[in-house]
């Protein structure tokens, strides 16, 4: 009767929302482009969701929840031009990518001096200008659907971190925990409903890992060339993590195949160059050097811990390696921790406190389930392990602005909640195992004797009565 009850509802709501919605187009061609823009990837991720075999319901409702709090999140900001208060980026993102479609129309040049300073191959996150260009392009200067297809793209990766979790630890509960995390984290919807690169990079990492994770268990040539197009878009919106993230790869694909062989080396070996000549002719090939230049490395560190109020670590000169080496521990410390309650000063800031307050109480958590990761299912957790390792590193030395620090700190979060998933779990199973051992006793006999008995015993020494 419940269940009969929610699917007349569910029609219902759909129908007016229909409704609703024919009513909104036809009065406003601006609007309905907009719900376009967004339903469609919307209900292709669905579609995708209910072909999967494993949890299929849960899966839907977490996919549809997060979806909803993103799409609402989007339109507040949208509606009410907060953008350059969340965050400043999108304001660029918007000029840059409607410049880039005029351009395309033929007003203007996209080949121009102010053009190729953002969307040069040479530049990271040159890609997002062509993402959002491309949108623009088809429907027409629109931010607020941008946001609609990035909040579908947040709310996709936690069906996508479930998935990962499973294969590395088998477990509904730590998938179910770690697709939660990161559907309902405050940051995760926050960075994933505004026009920026964030949503991509981590759908990117997350589908990059997960196709690792079925190459290295079998070969199958649809993930092979959905890995490429995921590390090429990775590498079109930060090249850093595009690095860090093939060398967690190539790693996996070499030793940390399911029953090692030789055979398997020399598949994963050749899947490896493959991967990798390919996406030099794409041009990653050319883009090390300059990524791993350290004077330009510590040109950018000064720059940022200048320009905001929130600056650590500027004095520090990261070309000196002991200086590197020293400073890495603050730095790591910083990525992992900041903002501290003694740096918040206004409000931006302070609605971040409850999920910081949340993220501390869960450190033991995930220091829990990558020991636990690191020691019993390498093999599984190796790519994911290596990644978060690199990436943390390299944003303890990169970073010197908290504000940045917590905002790419979100990039991390999803292979974090698996640990912390991990982690949840084997407290308790530990929890069951304390409950369920049966208290050791000594035997009756040796402690229940009463003093008759016991004079008995003594006046019978052959133990007759």
């Amino acid at each position: 009767m419940r269940h009969k009850a929610i699917v007349v509802l569910f029609t219902v709501g759909l129908i007016t929302a229909s409704v609703y919605l024919g009513t909104v187009v036809v009065s406003s061609p601006d609007t309905g482009l907009t719900v376009l823009a967004g339903a469609i990837p919307a209900l292709l991720c669905g579609l995708i969701i209910l072909q999967q075999k494993t949890d299929q319901r849960f899966l839907l409702r977490l996919y549809l929840a997060a979806l909803i709090l993103r799409w609402g999140l989007a339109w507040l900001i949208y509606t009410r031009h907060q953008q350059l208060f969340f965050g400043g980026d999108a304001e660029t993102f918007d000029i840059v990518g409607n410049a880039l479609s005029s351009a395309w129309s033929g007003l203007g040049l996209s080949d121009s001096p102010y053009m190729l300073r953002y969307t040069g191959v040479g530049n990271s996150g040159w890609g997002m200008f062509y993402y959002v260009g491309s949108i623009y392009y088809v429907i027409g200067h629109n931010a607020l659907a941008v946001q609609l297809i990035n909040s579908v793209f947040g709310a996709a990766t936690c069906v996508v971190v479930y998935k990962i979790a499973l294969m590395i630890y088998p477990s509904q509960r730590v998938a179910r925990t770690a697709a939660i995390l990161t559907a309902f984290s405050p940051s995760m919807i926050l960075w994933s409903s505004q026009m920026l690169k964030d949503a991509p990079i981590v759908l990117c990492l997350t589908l990059s890992a997960l196709y690792t994770l079925k190459l290295r268990s079998r070969f199958a040539l649809m993930d092979g060339l959905l890995l490429l197009l995921s590390l090429f878009c990775l590498f079109t919106l930060r090249h850093y993590a595009f690095y860090i993230m093939f060398i967690a790869i190539a790693a996996t694909l070499l030793f940390a195949a399911r029953n090692f062989t030789p055979l398997k080396l020399v598949k994963g070996g050749l899947l490896v160059v493959t991967i990798g000549v390919m996406l030099s002719y794409m041009g990653a090939g050319r883009m090390p050097g300059a990524q791993l230049d350290m004077k330009r490395v510590q040109a950018s560190r000064l720059w940022s811990a200048k320009v905001a109020n929130t600056g650590y670590g500027g004095d520090v000169d990261i070309t000196d390696p002991q200086a590197a080496i020293a400073f890495l521990p603050i730095g790591v410390l910083y990525v992992l921790f900041a903002p501290f309650p003694w740096m918040i000063t206004n409000l931006r800031q302070m609605i971040t406190l409850p999920e910081l307050l949340v993220w501390w109480a869960l450190i033991p958590m995930f220091a829990k389930g990558f020991w636990h990761a690191a020691r019993h299912r390498l093999k599984e957790s190796f790519a994911i392990c290596v990644f978060t390792l690199g990436l943390t590193l390299a944003y303890a030395l990169y970073q010197s602005n908290v504000g940045t620090a917590y905002r790419h700190r979100a990039q991390l979060y999803v292979f974090f909640f698996i640990f912390i998933g991990i982690g949840i779990e084997l407290r308790r199973e530990a929890r069951l195992r304390n409950r369920l051992q049966p208290a050791i006793v000594r035997p009756a006999f040796a402690t229940l004797v009463t003093a008759p008995e016991s004079v008995q015993l003594r006046s019978n020494p052959s133990g007759s009565y």
